[in-house]
């Protein structure tokens, strides 16, 4: 039997011998030690909220949420919604990155929605953070009914279309 060894990256320079398994692992330790120093910040306990919803009404192209009681993400995959609560407000996105319509994921350890495609990263309201994108995170119409949020995904505002539209698609909280 043969047993093969990872690949082996040698130093130029030096005679350093950097072995990429445990290079990797050392990295992750470095993570693990630096989200530990932050501890509880606010972006930390943000960033550990994410998961799975689906509305709990429907009519025609509206859908209705609970409007979520902590910071954080929720996604409804089925309609491609991203659902995010985020000092003060809720937002209400398309799960297709703008620049050419990839699948966004939610990156908890950064507190960012993730493109895998382009490298883009974007705050909770949508902001375009930093990578490949040609503009901010497409919001749905959204308004609130009583407990609830009512996003209409019939109207997506864009913002290099309608600035004012975009800015105004979003619940503010008390």
């Amino acid at each position: 039997m043969t047993v093969e060894r990872a690949p082996v990256d040698r130093c130029s320079d030096c005679s350093l011998v950097v072995d990429r398994r445990a290079f990797l692992g050392n990295a992750a330790m470095a993570a693990a030690a630096t989200l530990a120093a932050i501890g509880s910040s606010p972006g930390r306990a943000f960033a550990a909220t994410v998961h799975a919803i689906e509305p709990h009404g429907a009519n025609g192209a509206e859908r209705s949420y609970p409007i979520p009681a902590t910071d954080g993400v929720s996604i409804d995959v089925p309609h491609g919604v991203i659902l995010a609560r985020w000092q003060g407000a809720v937002y209400a996105f398309s799960a297709r990155c703008p620049h050419r319509g990839a699948r966004l994921t939610w990156r908890p350890v950064e507190g960012q929605v993730f493109c895998p495609k382009h490298k883009a990263r974007f705050r909770p309201d949508g902001v375009h953070a930093s990578g490949r994108a040609s503009r901010h995170l497409d919001r749905f119409d959204i308004r609130r009914r009583d407990n609830s949020v009512v996003v209409n995904l019939a109207v997506l505002h864009r913002v290099d279309q309608d600035p004012a539209a975009w800015r105004g698609a979003v619940v503010k909280l008390p």
